[in-house]
């Protein structure tokens, strides 16, 4: 059955069409039976109506909710209490609620959102923007629709989170261990009736630095102190470049050496294990880099500040001795010793290692040098060194010594202490015997698990350590190839005795000639020729000097050649009045690299870290990969144009 629509009737139609039926057949019978049937009826239908919408809905049938208003859904996202703004496909405003009409009053229907502000379309999901006073945190969201796409932009104040993040930060602990440097030796040079007020100089200086800057100072040892404070403190002496450091030199009372303050500090973790283990990192790092510096270490980077003076000279020489004697025993409990270098042999690394190789050879072991490139640098001393009979099988190139290795051999590595630039760097895990003897300031890079380390970056050389390391050797004799070769290494860089030279340097170089060494010869191992002459003059001949007397200028001869040629004229650009410190950059490889050299007044080895590199406070180089000469000679000057506002800074 079904109605004029051709659909079908409901149950209610159905009833209604029999209650009038049945009313009419009682109505020809009975007529106020009928009136009273039909309100009856009325009543049962009304009621059944008003409780319709409580039933469950008809099979088959789709129940459509009533929308709402499209002016009450305006109006509810108008008073939204955050900014809210719902762009369409174009990047046309649709949609601004007055919370963001408030931030943005430009905000209007149909305009661009970059027109208002590029900062609603530039940052990504989650980005903080900063409005005024007010920090609020973006957040996107991407709608469809049969309309097409939509986008919208929420913010929400995080004020009050960032407050209470940078409140938090602020006071996170910060531990710092303080040494003061070469304390016996300062101590040594002052007169007796001087030292107690000295001490107590030093003590209150610390004390009222400490106080003043809110720090707790401990002193836990004659010249051992530990310090704790908070980040925000740990900020203010960043900014000032930890002044202390200079301050505390400024203590005469009849020392013959200034007193000088190590710093290592540990900050960025909540843990104060961690941050313990940070300190004590920072302190060994500031050390091993000559001290008179302050290192700060959080997971994730080192900072160096201070570092200017050169490492007082150390007058015990206890330490060699001791080194000595772990060094024999090794060389005793091995089957055989590998001596190696950094990359581009010098004469320094040259001549510690042959001194090495006698070492282990007479105290009974076989020993080799490991050498795979000859440079110009140490040409004429290798061909003197070969031309006899007993360096013959001294060299072993690094493919053969990885052969060789066992577990129980042991490998020492000289003047250098980065496994990334050691002639082999596969040896270093061939063996679990590793010796490193070093002059160069400690830099971040290390050799992992080191058996033994004598790393002192007051000595002028490698080969001066070396030649000190022997003399406790009863067992060894120096002959004079040995000895030619580490006078030679002295002599290079100590430019003839002339920098980073002390007391010891000369008693090492007095010992070497009592052993044969031959000072002419290593003279004329250093001769060049006209060319090479004229090519150091026309280098110099293009330098510039920068403000601070800081040299800079480049060569344009690839390969070892140019490498020697740019250390030379570095050594020569100290050469004229006002240069304090000399760069040379050079083609390297696939781009540049840097040769730089100091007087003593500006630390290169600083300089030089910032381009990757490192070295010593008076000799530093850095290899900057991907750069052509002229655009690695624009680095440079932007790092020293950096270096020189800082140096400007109060």
């Amino acid at each position: 059955m079904r109605d004029l629509g051709g659909r079908r009737p409901s149950p209610w139609h159905l009833a209604l069409v029999l209650t009038v039926t049945l009313l009419l057949l009682l109505a020809r019978y009975n007529g106020y039976l009928a009136l009273l049937g039909a309100a009856a009826s009325g009543g049962l239908i009304l009621y059944a109506r008003a409780a319709r919408p409580n039933a469950p809905p008809t099979p088959g049938r789709k129940e459509v909710a009533p929308a709402p208003a499209e002016s009450a859904v305006r109006q509810a996202l108008q008073h939204t209490p955050f900014p809210l703004l719902i762009l369409d496909a174009s990047g046309r405003i649709l949609i601004a609620n007055r919370a963001m009409r408030e931030l943005f009053p430009e905000a209007e229907r149909g305009r661009r959102a970059e027109e208002v502000a590029k900062i609603l379309v530039g940052p990504g999901d989650g980005a903080d923007l900063a409005l005024g006073e007010r920090v609020y945190r973006l957040a996107l969201r991407e709608y469809e629709s049969t309309a097409g796409s939509a986008r919208a932009l929420y913010l929400t104040d995080v004020t009050g989170q960032k407050e209470l993040e940078e409140a938090l930060a602020a006071q996170e602990p910060v531990l710092g261990l303080l040494q003061v440097d070469n304390y016996e030796e300062v101590l040594a040079g002052t007169p007796e009736g001087q030292r107690p007020l000295l001490k107590a100089a030093i003590d209150k200086l610390l004390g009222d630095w400490a106080q003043a800057a809110g720090i707790y100072l401990h002193k836990y040892g004659e010249d051992r102190y530990v310090l704790f404070f908070t980040q925000s403190t740990l900020t203010a002496l960043t900014q000032e470049r930890f002044a202390l450091l200079d301050r505390v030199k400024e203590i005469a009372l009849g020392n013959t050496l200034p007193v000088t303050v190590s710093l290592g500090l540990g900050s960025g973790s909540r843990n104060l294990l961690e941050v313990g283990s940070f300190a004590q990192m920072a302190l060994d790092l500031a050390l091993g880099r000559g001290g008179d510096q302050a290192v700060v270490k959080t997971p994730k980077e080192l900072t160096y500040y201070g570092g200017k003076t050169k490492a007082p000279e150390k007058r015990t020489k206890v330490k060699a001795r001791v080194i000595a004697q772990a060094l024999r025993e090794l060389i005793a409990g091995s089957d055989k010793v590998l001596i190696m270098g950094h990359r581009h042999a010098d004469p320094d690394s040259l001549g510690a290692g042959v001194g090495l190789v006698r070492a282990a050879r007479d105290l009974g072991r076989s020993a080799y040098f490991v050498l795979d490139e000859i440079t110009p640098a140490v040409a004429k001393l290798h061909a003197y060194l070969t031309e006899h009979e007993s360096y013959q099988d001294v060299f072993l190139e690094s493919s053969a010594a990885v052969r060789q290795a066992t577990a129980d051999t042991l490998v020492v590595i000289a003047d250098t202490h980065k496994p990334s630039l050691v002639e082999a760097p596969r040896l270093l895990a061939r063996t679990r015997k590793v010796v490193v003897i070093d002059h160069h300031r400690r830099a971040e890079e290390f050799v992992a698990d080191p058996t033994l380390v004598y790393l002192e970056s007051y000595a002028s050389s490698t080969a001066e350590l070396v030649t000190e390391v022997l003399q406790y050797l009863d067992e060894v004799h120096v002959t004079s190839l040995e000895a030619t070769a580490l006078l030679a290494g002295l002599t290079v860089d100590t430019k003839n005795f002339a920098f980073q030279t002390g007391v010891r340097t000369f008693e090492a170089a007095a010992y070497l000639r009592r052993s044969g060494a031959d000072a002419r010869l290593v003279q004329s191992l250093f001769q060049d020729d006209l060319a090479s002459f004229l090519r150091r003059a026309e280098a110099i001949k293009r330098a510039e000097v920068l403000p601070g007397g800081l040299a800079l200028t480049e060569v344009d001869i690839p390969g070892p050649e140019g490498q020697l040629l740019a250390a030379q004229v570095a050594n020569e650009l100290l050469n004229i009045e006002g240069v304090k410190a000399s760069f040379v950059v050079y083609p390297y490889r696939d781009g540049a690299a840097v040769s730089a050299r100091s007087l003593g007044d500006v630390n290169v080895q600083v300089l030089m870290e910032k381009l990757g590199g490192g070295g010593h406070l008076t000799i530093a180089g850095a290899q900057i990969g991907g750069l052509s000469v002229a655009a690695a000679r624009k680095k440079v000057r932007a790092v020293l144009a950096t270096y020189l506002r800082e140096e400007e800074m109060p």
